[in-house]
Parts: structure tokens; sequence; C-alpha cells
């Protein structure tokens, strides 16, 4: 339901800078944020009340990420000069290496922690770039262009829990600017937002993860 529209193309030269981002911001019917850190979810509730103008947030915030270990932030991520971050970008060995990655894998919201840890056990750091998108719409053209552009050399994957036909995907994917297209990897599309057994979902986040991280592209 947000109002942004699908159908922008920028040109290869242009330039996104601050009064870009503020006028998204001014003209979207509202924003949606899928933070997965505790300093973003502090910045973004700042952030919403510093901005000069009233717009609705909308907000996920699964109880998942409550106690997870791996959902922190140091302290140095409150103080000042830190801000919302629309996105998280890899900082890893993938980041070190950009030529030598295979894939990078955009996601949003707590699924990126479960990508992540697979992405450890299968010794694949420097092979897989993980980038997560705290901010949904308005949508951050700018730094998924710059990521894109980054790893030159990889497929550009969306990774997302829900079914197909259901979560962020159908919004995000016309608004990929990238001349390689990106490929999704996740769930097929269902009527139903879960299997409702526990077996067949973890079978279900086993496949999941096999191909967001080792399936080959076609």
């Amino acid at each position: 339901m947000c109002n942004e529209d699908d159908g922008i193309r920028f040109d290869e030269d242009m330039t996104f800078d601050e009064a870009f981002v503020a006028r998204q911001l001014n003209d979207t019917n509202w924003i949606v944020a899928n933070p997965t850190t505790p300093a973003n979810f502090f910045h973004l509730l700042r952030r919403q009340i510093y901005v000069p103008f009233r717009k609705p947030l909308i907000v996920f915030t699964p109880k998942y990420l409550l106690r997870h270990p791996l959902a922190r932030s140091s302290i140095e991520s409150f103080l000042t000069g830190t801000s919302f971050q629309r996105v998280g970008v890899d900082e890893g060995k993938a980041s070190e290496n950009p030529a030598n990655v295979k894939r990078v894998v955009f996601c949003s919201g707590k699924i990126y922690y479960d990508i992540l840890l697979e992405r450890k056990k299968r010794g694949l750091e420097a092979d897989v770039a993980l980038a997560r998108v705290e901010q949904i719409s308005p949508f951050p053209y700018d730094l998924l262009i710059q990521e894109c552009n980054k790893y030159s050399n990889a497929d550009i994957i969306w990774a997302q829990e829900e079914h197909k036909n259901m979560g962020a995907w159908t919004f995000i994917q016309p608004r990929f600017l990238s001349n390689r297209g990106i490929i999704y990897a996740g769930r097929k599309p269902s009527a139903s937002p879960a299997t409702g057994n526990k077996f067949i979902h973890q079978k279900e986040q086993a496949e999941m993860l096999e191909d967001i991280l080792v399936k080959p592209v076609n």
C-alpha cells in the first residue's frame, strides 16, 4: 500500500544526495522499516521525531530478535556521528575482495541472522556477500545501486523466508536497478503463510538456505 512509483528509472550518471533522500521521505505516504539491530531501531525512532514533518512509520519487530545473541549493538553505534542505516552492508571477508564474490544476497529482517549463521557454517564468507534492507519504503535506490556495482561479478539474489507471493519480493523486484537482474530465493507461492507442521517447516527452512547460498543460478 506504499504509494512509491515502481516505474522510476535513473540515468547511470545521476547522483544521489541528502536532498534526494529527504525528498523521498517527504513524498511517501508512509515509511516501512525492518531494523535488525538495537542501534538502528533507536536511530529510526529518533529520526521519526527529528524530521520536520509527520509521516506514519510502520516497523516490523519480530520477537525472534528480542534476545538473539547476534542482534546487539556496541555503545559506539549510539553516539554522536551515527545515524539510521537504510541498508546494512557486508563488512566482512566478502567486502575485502568484492571481485571474487560469486553472489550478493539482499534480504530484510530476521532472516539475515539465519543466513549469516548458515554462511559461516558452510565457510562461504568470502564467496557470498550479505546485505540487509533496513528501510523498505521509501526504497533505498542509491545504496542498493552502490552495492550491486561493488560486486560487479556476482549474481544478485533476493532472499526472504515468506512465501514468494508474500513478503517484500513483489515490492522490491520491479525497483531493483541492475542490468544483471535479481533472482528470487525462498519458499514457493502458497495460500497459507505457514505449514502448521514443525518438521515440514524445518525442511523448508533447510531447503531455503540451500537455495540462497549454494543452489546454481540458471
